[in-house]
Formats: structure tokens, C-alpha cells, sequence
């Protein structure tokens, strides 16, 4: 995939979506819409991932706050 955001990924997804509801597709081509669906799927799930990682929590000090980087389950 060329330089995706999680933006565009989501859009594709959608359209996807929109194509097997109308169940116009032959099963090749419904075959491949499902294809590329998981791999935009995993690619989102990385992203969301990633950034779930980056979240800062504050935390409060003596001197006020400070910022910590947390890992979230």
C-alpha cells in the first residue's frame, strides 16, 4: 500500500463496505474486496496501536505536573 493514512484506510474500508451490500460482485471480486479489507483492517489496527502507545498521562507532582509516557493495555 502507497503511502496510506488512517484516514484514507478507513474511507477504502467504507467503500468496501458500500460494495459487498450491494452484492453485486462476482465471487472473485467479492474475494478480493476481502483481501484488501483485512490488510486495511491490520493496517489500521497497527496505526491505532501506534498510537495508543504515544498517549501521555499527566501526572501530578510536588511542583506540579509532569508528563509520562505510558503504555495502555
Amino acid at each position: 500500500m502507497a503511502k496510506m493514512t488512517f484516514e484514507s484506510a478507513i474511507s477504502r474500508l467504507e467503500e468496501i463496505a458500500a460494495l459487498l451490500e450491494e452484492g453485486a460482485q462476482t465471487l472473485d471480486d467479492t474475494l478480493k474486496l476481502y483481501e484488501e479489507s483485512n490488510q486495511l483492517l491490520t493496517f489500521c489496527m497497527k496505526r491505532l496501536s501506534d498510537a495508543e502507545k504515544k498517549i501521555k498521562l499527566l501526572k501530578k507532582t510536588a511542583d506540579g505536573f509532569e508528563v509520562e509516557e505510558a503504555e495502555l493495555d
